[in-house]
C-alpha cells in the first residue's frame, strides 16, 4: 500500500501541477510555521515583561536617579519598572500630548509633563489619559497640576515607538489668535521622541525613560498603564491558529498529492 501511495506522489510530482502545488505548499507552510513561532516568542516576551514588572515593583522605591547616566541603556534596563519617589515640581507650562491613545473606544492623548528635580534636571512623567471629542482639542489646563514642590510616586517604563502615523506637531488651533509667548503648547507627539522633547525644552532629560505617575498623583487624568497592552494568551491563540492552518495545509497536500485517486 505504501509503495502505491509513494508511486502516486512521484508521478504527480513530475507534472507541472504537482510541482507548482508542492512549491506553493512549502512556501505557504513555511510562512504559517514562522508566524506561529513568532507568536510564541511574542507570548514569551509578554510573560517576561509581566514577571519583570512584578519583581521590580516589589523592590524598594528609588528616591534619586544617578547623575551622568543620560542615554545609558544598561542603567535604564536595570531600573525598568522600578518604583520611584522623586522630589520636584511639574513644568505646567510645557506639556506634551502623546497622540492616538484609545481608551474604552474613545480617542485621546496621554499627557506627558517634565518633572523638574531638585538638581534642576528633569524626567518625563506620564500623567494619564485625556479624551477629545473628535476635533482633537483638549483643555489640559482644566486638570490642574500642582505648581509647588511635591513627592512624585511612579514607575519607570520605556515606551515603544510603535506604528507612527506622522511627525510631531504643535497641538494648537490654526484659526485661533497666536499666543506669542506660548503658541506651541501643548505639543503633540506621535511617540516619545527624546530628541524632539529635548529641543523643545532646550535641555536633555535626565533619563531616556518615562515615569508613569501613580494613581491620584496629578490632575484628573485617567490612569491608563499596563505593563503590556495585551496578555500572552492572545499571542498563544494566534499561534494556535497559524499551526492549525499549517496542519490543514499538510492534510490537504497529502490528500491531493497522495490519497486522491486519479478518477475522483
Amino acid at each position: 500500500m505504501s509503495g502505491i501511495l509513494n508511486n502516486r506522489w512521484l508521478r504527480r510530482l513530475k507534472t507541472r501541477t504537482g510541482i507548482i502545488s508542492t512549491l506553493a505548499a512549502v512556501l505557504v507552510g513555511t510562512m504559517f510555521y514562522k508566524l506561529g513561532i513568532w507568536q510564541l516568542s511574542r507570548a514569551d516576551e509578554k510573560i517576561s515583561i509581566v514577571q519583570a514588572h512584578e519583581v521590580a515593583t516589589g523592590l524598594p522605591p528609588l528616591t534619586s536617579l544617578r547623575a551622568g547616566e543620560i542615554g545609558d541603556i544598561e542603567y535604564v534596563k536595570n531600573i525598568l519598572y522600578r518604583r520611584v519617589e522623586l522630589t520636584g515640581k511639574f513644568d505646567t507650562n510645557r506639556l506634551f500630548l502623546l497622540d492616538n491613545k484609545i481608551v474604552a473606544g474613545q480617542a485621546g492623548f496621554e499627557v506627558i509633563a517634565p518633572f523638574i528635580l531638585v538638581d534642576d534636571s528633569y524626567v518625563l512623567v506620564n500623567l494619564g489619559w485625556i479624551g477629545h471629542n473628535g476635533d482633537r482639542k483638549v483643555d489640559v489646563a482644566a486638570d490642574h497640576l500642582p505648581g509647588s514642590e511635591i513627592s512624585l510616586k511612579g514607575v519607570v517604563v520605556t515606551p515603544s515607538k510603535g506604528f507612527v502615523l506622522g511627525g510631531t506637531e504643535p497641538a494648537v488651533d490654526p484659526d485661533a489668535e497666536a499666543d506669542v509667548e506660548n503658541e506651541q503648547w501643548p505639543f503633540t507627539l506621535q511617540f516619545i521622541d527624546y530628541e524632539t522633547i529635548a529641543a523643545k525644552l532646550d535641555k536633555i532629560p535626565a533619563l531616556n525613560a518615562v515615569i508613569i505617575a501613580a494613581k491620584g498623583q496629578a490632575g484628573g487624568f485617567t490612569y491608563n498603564f499596563k505593563p503590556v497592552a495585551s496578555g500572552a494568551s492572545k499571542h498563544l491563540g494566534y499561534a494556535f491558529q497559524w499551526f492549525a492552518m499549517l496542519l490543514a495545509l499538510v492534510v490537504l497536500y497529502l490528500y491531493l498529492m497522495i490519497f486522491k485517486k486519479a478518477d475522483e
